[in-house]
């Protein structure tokens, strides 16, 4: 059983949404939480109600496209705690939709940047300090489109692809160090993520109809899926029902998806 009273837990993302409601649930635990986004009066709001709660937090504004500031931030927040981070919550995200032809390069870079970039430069410059420790969880927020690609969503699908390959070679690089790699997909979401896409051209579906979970139900999962050091996760019955369809009828999904289009 993990003892969280001891541990340091970053989210990126955590001024709304899953990230917010994470905070909750890990301090609801025991665990000094470090808050991160680039919202600072949604950030300093959280922060002032977590502390009314007697949970140890500290938030730290920081734009994760800007990748070079992301050492600056670990170092912040391992001097405000004394501590060296436990775990990491990747749960800042977005999407760009639209045909392929229609995507501008520069959106596509900036959605991988923040979908995988960020979460690789984070986990990367944080292994050492849980080697150290011997004790650590990577937790990589995907999506069902990380399985399975979409039609008008390949920016975004790409960026979770590739957050899910990395996921899979860092989970067995990691294993003999007592390191977890969760890798989480909740499906629909009731948050500012859907009302927040970025789409480019005309776009049919945006897959983005069907029952929404809310944010605090998928931290209550994702705080679960720690406790029980899980190796993946995924909510969604659309999802799980897509990939299997994938895997044994992938002509037959094809052309039903073009029905999408």
């Amino acid at each position: 059983m993990i003892d969280y009273k001891n541990k340091l837990v970053l989210i990126t993302g955590s001024s709304s949404g899953i990230g917010r409601a994470c905070a909750f649930e890990f301090g609801d635990l025991g665990a000094s939480i470090a808050l991160t986004g680039r919202n600072e009066d949604e950030l300093t709001s959280l922060n002032n109600v977590l502390k009314a709660l007697n949970i140890n937090s500290h938030f730290f504004v920081c734009d994760l496209l800007e990748l070079d500031s992301i050492e600056t931030l670990i170092n912040q927040i391992e001097n405000y705690f004394n501590n060296s981070v436990d775990i990491l919550i990747n749960s800042a995200g977005n999407a760009v939709l639209g045909l392929v032809e229609n995507i501008p390069i520069s959106a596509l870079k900036e959605n991988m940047s923040l979908n995988f970039y960020a979460p690789f430069a984070l986990s990367k410059l944080l292994i050492p300090g849980m080697k150290k420790k011997g004790f650590g969880q990577i937790i990589n927020l995907s999506s069902g489109v990380g399985k399975r690609g979409l039609p008008g969503v390949s920016s975004y699908s790409s960026s979770k692809f590739a957050l899910t390959g990395f996921s899979d070679s860092l989970r067995v690089e990691l294993m003999g160090f007592n390191i977890d790699v969760i890798l989480f997909s909740p499906g629909l979401v009731d948050s500012e993520f859907s009302s927040n896409l970025t789409i480019f051209g005309d776009l049919k579906n945006k897959f983005t109809d069907g029952r929404a979970l809310k944010p605090k139900e998928v931290a209550l999962h994702i705080a679960n899926a720690s406790k029980k050091r899980k190796r993946e996760v995924t909510l969604s019955y659309k999802t799980k029902i897509g990939t299997a369809m994938n895997f044994f009828l992938p002509a037959i999904l094809d052309k039903y998806l073009t029905k999408k289009l």
